[in-house]
């Protein structure tokens, strides 16, 4: 039976979102997490198989906690909350890329609301990510076969993008396969801070943050063949799991585009 994570220090909210997915789906083993810490030790040693995160818990904000456990938990992850200006900009500067966290569910908790939610990214499987339209160019890279031999690579330009993954227009043919591991180069923005946002930092510490942005900037980025489509020449690839200068340049590049 499908297990599910509730992060909740509300005791009331707490047992509403169990009882839907108790009513649900018979049978599925609620995880109860009153804390962003505890929510990351359970996630260290099990993989549910949808996450709820309040946004107000005692140690972290739900917005940052969704992106910590992004890191190692590819799943489903709703965002609750109860209506407020600081969420509704949060959501909409750092979750904007996701259709599921993005699209946050108000408190108090609805039935029929968080039911939708269920059907729609846990039984139904819908794409977790947004997909944004794009037209830049590209070069992917695989391995090479053994000594002597060229890694097989091919130009082309990029179609659509997320953070998973992208589908890619080629200019030639590609010598992969569904699997087969790639580098997808990729140029990608230096982050740009949260707006009315300071921090403090050393010189040091901004020196090497500069040094991050500016490796990013002409990323190569880790990737695996979903499939290729010889006929129409494109493929699609998925992201291995992005460094966090790459996720933030990523991001930043897919704020300025549009949604398909």
């Amino acid at each position: 039976m499908p297990s599910i994570m509730i992060v909740d220090a509300c005791k009331p909210s707490l047992v509403m979102s169990s009882e839907v997915f108790k009513d649900k789906i018979g049978g599925a083993n609620i995880l109860v997490a009153g804390t962003g810490k505890q929510a990351l030790e359970i996630i260290a040693n099990t993989v549910p198989d949808m996450c709820v995160v309040d946004f107000d818990l005692p140690d972290v904000d739900g917005v940052t906690l969704i992106h910590m456990m992004r890191k190692t938990y590819q799943g489903p992850i709703l965002l609750t909350a109860y209506p407020d200006k600081i969420v509704e900009e949060a959501v909409k500067a750092d979750l904007f890329a996701f259709n599921d966290a993005g699209a946050w569910i108000a408190k108090p908790v609805k039935f029929d609301i968080l039911s939708a939610k269920i059907d729609q990214f846990l039984l139904d499987k819908f794409r977790l990510g947004k997909r944004f339209s794009t037209r830049m160019n590209t070069m992917i890279v695989g391995k090479g076969a053994g000594r002597g031999k060229r890694a097989p690579k091919v130009s082309g330009h990029i179609v659509n993008l997320s953070l998973g993954g992208a589908c890619i227009q080629l200019d030639g043919p590609l010598k992969a396969a569904g699997g087969d591991e790639m580098m997808l180069a990729l140029d990608l923005p230096p982050a740009i801070a949260s707006k009315g946002v300071k921090k403090v930092v050393s010189r040091a510490a901004a020196v090497a943050a500069k040094e991050e942005d500016e490796a990013a900037s002409g990323a190569r980025i880790k990737c695996v063949v979903a499939w290729v489509d010889t006929k129409g020449g494109r493929t699609g690839v998925r992201f291995n799991r992005l460094t966090d200068p790459q996720r933030k340049g990523l991001e930043e590049l897919l704020r300025h585009a549009h949604t398909i």
